[in-house]
């Protein structure tokens, strides 16, 4: 995923950000089948402005293709202002709840029309 996306506004129909997700060994994690996500977006040391909790698909990687695809509904992101925003994402296994958690950061440029 690329660390700055640009955006003409926050309601805009948003392509969806894809992650190629690696286990310790730096190998792509298969999130086909039995995990749940969650990703929670903010700017610390505030709460986090958003909550996604669909719209956030886990599939097996094939030759280094993504293994998570995050897509963005239509105004989701309107109460975010531009700037570097935080996120976490958790993958919880539905078998024993385990979790992986991946954190980033996305610049967010909502530059007026």
């Amino acid at each position: 995923m690329p660390d700055t996306l640009e955006y003409p506004t926050p309601a805009a129909n948003l392509p969806s950000a894809n992650f190629l997700w690696l286990d310790s060994s730096g190998n792509p994690l298969d999130f086909s089948s039995g995990w749940t996500f969650s990703m929670k977006i903010g700017q610390p040391p505030n709460s986090y402005a958003i909550l996604k909790t669909t719209g956030l698909l886990g599939l097996t990687s094939t030759n280094g293709s993504s293994n998570l695809i995050v897509t963005w509904a239509n105004n989701e992101l309107s109460n975010l202002t531009s700037g570097r925003w935080y996120f976490q994402i958790t993958a919880t296994q539905t078998s024993n709840g385990a979790q992986r958690i991946l954190t980033g950061s996305i610049k967010f440029d909502f530059a007026p029309m």
